[in-house]
C-alpha cells in the first residue's frame, strides 16, 4: 500500500477525460452511493489524492468529515464540467477562518 494513486468521483462528462492523465475515474449516477464509494477508495490506503466533483459534497460530507485530520488522502472537490458551484472554497474559507480566527480570504 503506497498512496501513490490519484482517483476521481463524479459523473461520467467529469471523471472520464481524467483517465487521460492517468487518474482512476469512478463515474458515479444519481442513486449510486457515493460516500461508500469515497470510504472504501480512502480506506484503501492506494490513493494519495482522491478528486470529488462538488456537486456531490452534500452526499459525501460526512465522510470528507472522517478524513480531514488525516494526511492521507487529500480528498479534493473538483467542479464539474459544466461549471463551479463554489463549494471548495467555501469549506476552504471556512477552515481558515477556524484557523485565523476571521475571514482573511474576504475581499476587501
Amino acid at each position: 500500500m503506497s498512496w501513490n494513486k490519484i482517483a476521481a468521483i463524479g459523473d461520467w462528462s467529469t471523471v472520464f477525460p481524467l483517465k487521460a492523465i492517468g487518474i482512476e475515474a469512478h463515474s458515479i449516477a444519481e442513486n449510486d452511493d457515493a460516500a461508500k464509494l469515497l470510504r472504501h477508495l480512502a480506506n484503501s490506503k492506494e490513493f494519495g489524492i482522491i478528486f470529488v466533483q462538488e456537486n456531490l459534497l452534500e452526499r459525501i460530507h460526512p465522510v470528507m468529515e472522517e478524513f480531514l485530520d488525516k494526511d492521507l488522502p487529500a480528498i479534493i472537490l473538483i467542479p464539474s464540467v459544466s461549471g463551479s458551484e463554489k463549494l471548495g472554497i467555501s469549506i476552504i474559507r471556512d477552515t481558515m477562518k477556524k484557523a485565523a480566527g476571521r475571514d482573511i480570504l474576504a475581499e476587501e
